[in-house]
């Protein structure tokens, strides 16, 4: 009955600080920094600052068009979003650039380069040719809310990252919200430089995106989570390898 009279701030400002995804990972110590970083981000409203969507990419050329440069163009405030996109050479598309530059009219950077691809390396990469000072790092794979300037704006502070809650779509279409999911976020891009990038040693699969989390911790900015029902992960077919072990 309580929690029917809570305001929905009050409850996803509770949900965070004690149920949000990270506790499992982090434990309780890390309380005073999530709090001082959550109360940044109810701060009251400033003017909107530009956000570079940030992608690395191999061979998803249709899925980039097709969810994330579809669902920017219904997007609010597109001329404050900058698209920055690293290929890593794919074979899949005839011209990625000229298909980006067609379907996408606002301001777009893109970097192709012959070379295996390295999920950190690519999404390095994509971060250092923006020209933004605040970054939304995301796959391919992503449809985006309409209003993912003013969520980014809201979220990202000098105290704060933020580590959205997506909505996973599985094969047989359901879905789910997917908490142990680290892979997009957004931050202020001096930020994300200081904590030391994703760690580029890492060059199959997965757990650059922790390290990467909880660097972010330890120079002492809370990574906010949200869920966000209309931030949506496609489905495909887990890229996982077959010896991966996860960190937890």
């Amino acid at each position: 009955m309580i929690k029917k009279l809570l305001p929905r701030g009050v409850k996803q400002y509770l949900w965070y600080l004690f149920k949000a995804p990270q506790r499992k990972w982090i434990g309780y110590g890390t309380i005073w920094t999530d709090l001082r970083g959550y109360l940044a981000t109810r701060q009251g409203r400033r003017a909107l600052q530009p956000v570079s969507v940030c992608i690395g990419v191999k061979n998803r050329s249709n899925n980039l068009l097709d969810y994330v440069v579809a669902s920017l163009n219904r997007c609010e405030n597109k001329e404050l979003i900058e698209l920055s996109v690293f290929d890593c050479g794919s074979s899949d598309h005839p011209n990625l650039e000229d298909a980006l530059r067609r379907e996408w009219k606002g301001r777009l950077v893109y970097h192709r380069k012959e070379q295996p691809f390295a999920r950190s390396e690519a999404f390095n990469a994509a971060v250092e040719q923006s020209g933004h000072g605040q970054i939304l790092v995301c796959d391919a794979d992503m449809s985006l809310p309409a209003d993912i300037v003013k969520r980014v704006n809201r979220y990202v502070t000098p105290r704060s990252a933020w580590y959205p809650v997506v909505k996973f779509m599985n094969e047989d279409g359901s879905s789910r919200f997917y908490g142990e999911s680290t892979g997009m976020f957004a931050s202020r891009r001096e930020d994300f430089i200081k904590a030391g990038k994703l760690d580029e040693s890492i060059r199959e699969w997965g757990k650059e995106d922790w390290l990467l989390y909880f660097a972010f911790y330890k120079a002492g900015l809370a990574c906010i989570r949200t869920k966000e029902p209309d931030f949506i992960h496609h489905y495909h077919p887990s890229l996982k390898p077959d010896d991966f072990v996860p960190l937890f």
